[in-house]
């Protein structure tokens, strides 16, 4: 008799410990899902910003080249003043 009630304790206590761990396994899988949508969500961010970055750099390359011209167009408008005796 007293065989089978530590039997029976045994297997109450293995159950129990296999609940606990199935419990405490869950908890970490839910933990680690957020933890990597987190991640992600911040990756996202980051992909954002560069994609902004990018758009910036080509608009201030446009702009130097725009920038350029003016400059080029101002010298030879300059030599013309220059030639007729405007600038003297």
């Amino acid at each position: 008799m007293s065989i089978e009630i530590s039997i029976l304790i045994a297997l109450i206590g293995c159950f129990v410990g296999i609940g606990g761990w199935f419990k405490g396994r869950d908890s970490k899988i839910a933990a680690d899902a957020e933890w990597k949508g987190t991640v992600n969500a911040k990756l996202d961010v980051i992909v954002g910003i560069k994609e902004n970055v990018e758009e910036i750099e080509a608009r201030i390359a446009e702009f130097d080249r725009r920038i350029i011209a003016v400059e080029q167009s101002n010298i030879s408008i300059l030599k013309s003043l220059d030639n007729l005796g405007v600038n003297k």
